[in-house]
């Protein structure tokens, strides 16, 4: 009978993702308070993601050539690097370059754990240790609404200092409880399964349809980022405000949860490869949807599609990467598809930023038709395709 990790999993789950609403949703609060232009914002914001995105295969590839508690040994690193980053800015006046700086850095080292934290999920279940990484993925997303709520309120009630503190504590956390895994052999693989593992140039070549696929994933990112981020400018013609947003992000919430949190059912019945074609037709469903909208009311409606796009690609990304790339590579795996999803979201805020900017929202809107098109008809012709 294998041991279950899952409570201890979804309390990683959730330090993480709690302390994402502060680090990541509360970023450009938190440095505008400080004295940031919102140009140099987006710059800073823009620039920690791009480089987990170049730095988080590198990490990968040195997971899957080392054995031991090497993943966890990673993650508690890069929180401690994190840590250090968030304490020095609540702690030493700092020029604001300085200052800039920093908070990049301690975007990047937090960003650059996720795919590790994927691989965990993985590697417990192939080393006998079951993980339900559905259900814990969605308490995640559960702890991410509450800190939003709570780092909010404690923003508006004692300033933008306590975003800091309270990140602190949850790294903290993150910390204690990446401590208390038991051994895991990356994917469990054997000490010679492990010395096969391919280079990062490598694994291109070794799994060319698996690549192909990330494209999809991609551009579906593109989409589902672009209309997120500037939910806003879709509202407003339509006479909504930022109470609108609220609204809308908070059904798009409830809805997800249940999908999340009964995943591991939902694979029961539709593979993986399902999966990921049923987000991309559901993405692109709602982006026809939302050129379309004739009212507020409809957006509302309209974001009930998060049980069906968003929820079947964030963890199914998971399990796809561990079914399609071998053990000896299961880091870079993850790493890669994460840094795709990551990729995607900060083009796409770069792309819809630029068109509402010089053309229209009915531009950036057609725009994303095109984009969560695309990612379909990608993943239809390449997710079913097996490399070794």
């Amino acid at each position: 009978m294998k041991k279950s990790l899952t409570v201890r999993y979804m309390l990683h789950q959730m330090a993480y993702w709690a302390a994402a609403a502060g680090v990541m949703s509360f970023a450009s609060a938190f440095l505008l308070a400080k004295g940031f232009p919102a140009s140099q914002v987006g710059v800073l914001l823009a620039a920690g993601n791009l480089l987990s995105c170049a730095v988080q295969p590198v990490l990968a590839d040195r997971a899957d050539r080392a054995g031991g508690h090497i993943l966890t040994r990673l993650i508690v690193g890069l929180t401690s690097v994190c840590m250090l980053c968030f304490a020095a800015l609540l702690a030493i006046p700092l020029p604001q370059a300085v200052y800039g700086l920093l908070y990049l850095l301690g975007i990047f080292t937090f960003d650059a754990m996720m795919p590790l934290m994927n691989a965990i999920a993985v590697a417990c279940n192939h080393s006998g240790c079951k993980v339900n990484y559905g259900f814990c993925r969605g308490i995640g997303s559960l702890a991410f609404s509450i800190a939003a709520l709570a780092i909010g309120e404690a923003i508006a009630a004692w300033g933008a200092d306590w975003m800091l503190w309270i990140v602190l504590a949850l790294l903290g956390g993150n910390i204690l409880i990446t401590l208390g895994y038991p051994p895991l052999e990356n994917g469990g693989a054997e000490e010679k399964e492990r010395t096969e593992s391919c280079s990062i140039g490598a694994f291109f070549r070794r799994y060319k349809w698996y690549c192909m696929s990330l494209l999809g994933v991609m551009l579906l990112a593109m989409f589902h980022a672009m209309t997120e981020n500037y939910l806003i400018e879709i509202f407003r013609p339509l006479g909504g405000d930022s109470g609108s947003v609220g609204v809308a992000l908070f059904i798009a919430t409830v809805a997800e949860m249940p999908v999340m949190l009964w995943f591991d059912q939902v694979r029961r019945r539709i593979s993986d490869q399902m999966l990921l074609k049923l987000s991309g037709v559901f993405f692109l469903l709602k982006a026809v949807l939302l050129l379309l909208a004739p009212s507020v009311t409809a957006i509302y409606f309209i974001q009930i599609l998060q049980a069906v796009n968003y929820s079947f690609l964030s963890p199914t990304q998971v399990y796809y990467a561990g079914s399609k790339v071998a053990l000896s590579d299961m880091v870079k795996g993850q790493a890669f598809i994460t840094a795709s999803y990551t990729l995607g979201c900060a083009i796409g805020n770069f792309v819809g930023g630029q068109l509402l900017q010089f053309f229209s929202l009915t531009a950036m809107l057609t725009a994303g038709i095109v984009m969560a098109a695309a990612g379909t008809v990608i993943l239809f012709a390449t997710v079913g395709k097996q490399d070794c």
